[in-house]
């Protein structure tokens, strides 16, 4: 069975995440089998009952009183997740984090073992609350949120002004300067501007006959020495289907690193984490430990 791809949908409270997947659900519930994973903490699930009014088919796991990130629910929601996965077979995974949910965590769930063999992380999507963006903007999480996305839609743009839209848009630019940013209102994408091919592909690439794609995470505290990356770069080839992150070097400065099938690209950022924060998805399983101890200790 070719593995599923797998897409995050991250934001802050009333930033718009229920919205986006009903207009997901409008553009692709009739082109592919959708299962959604809602994680609310209260008890019902108020958002899952939304999407469902919406007459669109797709299957739904809700996973509330909690974040599935928490180490209370963490092991329970794999087993849930894995079975739910091997019951319905879906084409497209999306689940829908709590608003202070870190995106690296998710894909350490991805890296389960039972998970490893059913999907494979695909897109990270953040939606931005443009109305009260500058209350929530300091947030760790929602730093965290907006620095790994791959998408990041600044919502609820006709509630401000222009000079408003050019200052949030400049700045989550600066925090993530290679994600594709949208301006949108009711979260809505139009079809032309979504590529309708990103769910079966990585960077492009495509997937579905690839059976041993995998994901992992590394992370570290320490800072990288500057004068080492070169050794990072010369162990990614083109079984490394694709790696991004961010990077705090030693002489204070913070990098995002993005590879696709070994082509590197270093880029110098606002210093918004403290830690070393890495995803890695491909063929290939890089010993990061081993890499990482070498690139802070030497």
């Amino acid at each position: 069975m070719s593995k599923i791809p797998f897409h995050l949908v991250t934001g802050f409270l009333g930033s718009g995440k229920t919205t986006f997947l009903k207009s997901f659900l409008l553009q692709y519930a009739d082109k592919k089998k959708i299962a959604i994973i809602q994680n609310e903490f209260a008890e019902t699930g108020i958002d899952g009952k939304e999407l469902q009014n919406s007459g669109w088919r797709f299957d739904l796991l809700e996973v509330n009183k909690g974040s599935v990130f928490c180490v209370c629910l963490f092991s329970d929601f794999r087993v849930q997740l894995a079975d739910f996965v091997e019951k319905h077979q879906p084409e497209l995974i999306l689940l829908e984090a709590t608003g202070l949910a870190d995106p690296i965590a998710i894909s350490e769930l991805l890296m389960d073992t039972k998970l490893q063999q059913q999907v494979y992380l695909s897109q990270i999507w953040t939606i931005i609350d443009a109305l009260h963006y500058e209350k929530v903007c300091t947030l760790p999480a929602v730093k965290n949120q907006i620095v790994i996305a791959d998408n990041i839609i600044i919502n609820k743009t006709d509630l401000i002004d222009n000079e408003k839209k050019l200052v949030i848009e400049s700045e989550i630019k600066r925090m993530n300067p290679l994600a594709t940013v949208f301006l949108t209102t009711f979260s809505q994408i139009e079809v032309n501007e979504v590529d309708s091919e990103k769910s079966d592909k990585i960077n492009g690439q495509p997937v579905g006959v690839i059976k041993d794609i995998r994901t992992q995470v590394y992370r570290t505290p320490y800072a990288v020495k500057r004068k080492n990356l070169d050794y990072l770069i010369s162990q990614l080839n083109e079984d490394v289907y694709r790696l991004k992150g961010y990077m705090m070097l030693d002489n204070n400065e913070a990098i995002m690193i993005q590879s696709v099938f070994g082509k590197t690209t270093l880029t110098s950022v606002e210093k918004t984490m403290t830690n070393t924060e890495i995803i890695c998805i491909g063929k290939q399983v890089i010993d990061f430990e081993f890499i990482l101890r070498k690139l802070v200790l030497f």
